[in-house]
């Protein structure tokens, strides 16, 4: 059986272990002590990706309280509001022309009205995990609470089109993201998504820009723990992706990283 596994290990300096706060905290300290600019901007490249899409329908003020209100949510006046998983694993992530690893990456965010009116979609990030170090430095200092968890697990079984992504300790909340997968080999254009944050007026966008994109589909559940941040924000333990579901792969991508 062919199995591609992601199980990234590292040995961490001590001065990096707070970049992998556990708890509520997250990376709250970890932030207060990274020097900031004003405004600054770096480019990500990933290369050879693949890619799991959910949106899932949750409680319109749930959302609402993880979500500046400088952001205007999709279901903003309506009981629900779509809220987006996404899991991707590529085998180079490059970020300011340095390095060349492989790596991973969970994001959950808020669908929002785009701010600027560019995108395909605009999503507010609500959580940020990835098995790149270099990644998740260059995060932080622009205001973005990317947590570091080398731990991570992407598990894409290509006999039997089973996956399987886990975010352990020390990301938190901790989740797990699995089902089954039709990959899909048929180009289907070009793909631009706008992920923000804000922290004290200051916005960040995080625009990538996916030349060609091949889009599967897939029968994915989310799981957590239900007394956690994220179980208590879906409701429940689980939740499935009644909106939308995909399961993607494209050859490159180019993430540009804007703040002010």
């Amino acid at each position: 059986m062919k199995k591609k596994t992601a199980k990234l290990k590292m040995l961490l300096p001590i001065g990096l272990m707070a970049l992998m706060g556990v708890g509520t905290e997250s990376n709250t300290r970890a932030l207060a002590q990274i020097p900031r600019s004003t405004s600054s901007t770096f480019d990500v490249t990933f290369t050879d990706c693949l890619e799991s899409i959910g949106v899932t329908l949750l409680p319109t003020a749930s959302v609402r309280s993880l979500v500046p209100q400088s952001f205007i949510l999709a279901g903003d006046g309506q009981p629900l509001t779509p809220v987006v998983v996404r899991t991707a694993r590529c085998q180079h992530i490059s970020t300011d022309g340095h390095g060349q690893r492989l790596g991973d990456i969970v994001q959950i965010g808020a669908v929002v009205v785009p701010p600027d009116f560019t995108g395909d979609i605009n999503n507010y990030t609500i959580w940020y995990y990835t098995s790149d170090l270099r990644l998740a430095l260059r995060l932080l200092e622009d205001h973005v609470d990317a947590q570091y968890v080398p731990t991570m697990d992407y598990d894409f079984d290509d006999d039997d089109n089973m996956l399987h992504v886990r975010v352990p300790l020390p990301g938190f909340p901790r989740l797990v993201v699995s089902g089954s997968v039709v990959p899909s080999s048929q180009p289907a254009g070009s793909f631009i998504a706008n992920w923000w944050r804000e922290v004290n007026g200051r916005k960040v966008k995080m625009s990538t820009i996916v030349p060609s994109i091949n889009i599967g589909n897939a029968n994915l559940t989310l799981t957590t723990n239900p007394n956690g941040a994220l179980g208590q924000l879906i409701g429940g333990s689980a939740t499935g992706f009644p909106i939308l579901q995909q399961f993607n792969s494209f050859a490159t991508a180019t993430m540009n990283v804007s703040s002010n």
